[in-house]
């Protein structure tokens, strides 16, 4: 019967845009699944012949699964896209050769300043890789499928059975790692269980994930349960998924096609997270923000039998502002910098910067970084010379993460147009830290003078020292590097940890009289009942679907250790 239904939703579909009259309205509704393209076929295909159509065809046939359909019935003719004109033309765009489809590809003007690397994404429907050569072939990064929601009318999610094989292949071969789960979410609610399911497939691989974790929503026919969805409820839902991603600790990010993008999702109230453009063509015309292209389903990849999506991901020059307005020809010589950049207060949720007045000024305006080695996003723009204070509440709440801040004055001339000076030096700053907390080495680590690899080695820290630490960095792709003292042979070293290398934990006791469960909620087992006043170490957090916080923690008690789970509402950090 689901096979059917998927058939008949399909078919119906495509008696519409085969219909003169129709073709233009089903084209405006009908997104191609990951490339976002329209799509207008007069047949309907036939499954025997996946093979040839480049479908999958190494695992049992899954008309449940989102991507099987996508891939099955939905299949682009990439050269009739690639072939059409286009009218967005400009002399800073670049041009690249795709290693994975011979193509060249024209980059968009306004990331023309941006390193462009190569990756893909792949689910269980690229059965077994070969992760080395695929690495060798050039891929520097992979979106890999957790898990997604299956078509069904009644709410199910599923684990991709490769998701585990996959993850440490890719990390094993030392290719960066991002993920996406495949939503079929009707309600918020229904996005929150597929973010905490998100959750609980990539947790015991965190250490792994350097890039961003996305919601990937594409209900492009009447096959999905979620058809139809309204532009207000698709945004909810990326909201309430990308959020608790966040609070996590993650980079979310969502995925869409410019049609979809247009008619789905309101993008305007989702400027706060990263989007995957997928639109499968030589020449993007899409003028929105995107921090990724997924550009082609069928590239070839050695490592990888059959067609695999291909990625560009545009990374932003190390340490440099990105704005479009900042045109070099309206840069006043001997102008600015400003001076008395400091952090002048902090909590948990904000951060205020202050600096002083520059002479002649008519305004400033403000950048943020969240890595040292990062690009520089525009914050705020201020039209008065005497307001020199910013309060950005925009950064994610937590304790003594850092960010990083550039200032540029400017002059308005006669015609209201900018001239800017000198950008100021890099302010650091970061939320205020409340507790204490602990790391411990799990090898030999080097200690960097900066949070990134390429910076130098201050000293080595063996394996299992123990050190306290107050603050953490991101480096460039968000992995998180830890800021602490080590003394060794009676001098003493500052510098960054990759979290690569190190467990992190906190002391507390608890508050009251507390059952210590199998899991995080109120449905696990009870293992025991631990008095008020235990000391417990706190090795992990997580939160229900509902919201409740939860502890993983260790603690000792009459002579015998054990771990488990408590609510964090029960534990005082010490």
């Amino acid at each position: 019967m689901q096979k059917n239904r998927i058939l008949a939703g399909v078919l119906g579909c495509m008696l519409i845009c085969s219909h003169p009259s129709g073709s233009l309205a089903a084209a405006e509704h009908m997104q191609t699944p990951d490339s976002g393209q329209s799509v207008i076929q007069n047949t309907v295909p036939n499954p025997d012949q996946s093979k040839e159509a480049g479908a999958p065809y190494e695992l049992e046939p899954d008309y449940n699964d989102p991507d099987y359909v996508k891939k099955l019935f939905l299949q682009e003719d990439e050269s009739s896209a690639q072939s059409e004109p286009f009218t967005f033309k400009s002399v800073q765009a670049q041009t690249t050769k795709s290693p994975f489809t011979g193509l060249v590809y024209t980059h968009a003007a306004q990331l023309g300043d941006c390193d462009i690397v190569n990756g893909i994404d792949v689910s269980k429907w690229q059965a077994d890789i070969n992760w080395n050569k695929v690495k060798a072939a050039g891929v520097k990064f992979v979106f890999i499928r957790c898990g997604y929601t299956a078509l069904s009318k009644d709410f199910a999610m599923y684990e991709d059975e490769y998701f585990r094989k996959n993850i440490q292949g890719a990390y094993d071969a030392g290719i960066d790692v991002g993920v996406y789960f495949f939503s079929n979410s009707i309600t918020t609610n229904e996005a929150k269980k597929e973010a905490q399911k998100t959750l609980d497939l990539i947790r015991d691989y965190k250490h792994m994930i350097t890039m961003p974790v996305v919601y990937d929503f594409e209900a492009f026919s009447n096959a999905y349960r979620a058809y139809g969805l309204s532009k207000a409820q698709v945004t909810k839902n990326v909201i309430a998924y990308s959020d608790l991603i966040e609070q996590e600790g993650y980079t979310p990010m969502y995925y869409g096609s410019p049609n979809f993008l247009d008619s789905s999702f309101d993008v305007a109230k989702l400027s706060k997270y990263d989007c995957w453009l997928a639109n499968y063509t030589t020449k993007t015309t899409y003028t929105g923000d995107y921090t990724y292209w997924q550009y082609s389903s069928t590239g070839q990849v050695n490592g990888i039998t059959g067609n695999v999506d291909c990625n560009f991901f545009y990374s932003g020059q190390a340490g440099e502002i990105e704005d479009p307005d900042l045109n070099p020809d309206d840069f006043q010589e001997g102008f600015g910098p400003v001076s008395g950049l400091t952090m002048a207060d902090h909590d948990t949720t904000e951060i205020t910067i202050q600096w002083d007045p520059l002479e002649n000024a008519d305004g400033y305006k403000i950048y943020r970084s969240k890595s040292y080695g990062g690009a520089y996003k525009h914050l705020k723009t201020i039209n008065w010379n005497e307001v020199t204070a910013y309060t950005d509440d925009s950064v994610m709440e937590s304790e003594g993460r850092q960010y990083y801040y550039k200032v540029v004055p400017f002059l308005l001339d006669e015609d209201g147009n900018m001239k800017y000076g000198s950008e100021s030096e890099i302010l650091t700053a970061y939320t205020e830290r409340l507790h204490k907390f602990r790391l411990k080495t799990t090898s030999n680590v080097h200690l960097r003078e900066q949070a990134g690899t390429e910076y130098p080695s201050a000293a080595v820290v063996p394996s299992g020292t123990g050190l306290p630490f107050y603050k953490f960095t991101l480096s460039t792709l968000d992995q998180k590097w830890y800021k602490v003292t080590y003394s060794q042979n009676g001098k003493s070293y500052t510098g960054y940890l990759s979290g690569n290398y190190v467990t992190i934990y906190t002391y507390g006791n608890t508050t009251k009289n507390v059952n210590v469960r199998s899991g995080a909620g109120l449905t696990y087992k009870i293992l025991r009942t631990i008095p008020k006043g235990t000391k417990v170490t706190v090795t992990g957090n997580a939160k229900t679907v509902a919201g409740t916080k939860w502890s993983q923690v260790k603690y000792a008690y009459k002579g015998k250790n054990y771990s488990g789970y408590i609510p964090k509402k029960y534990i005082r950090q010490i």
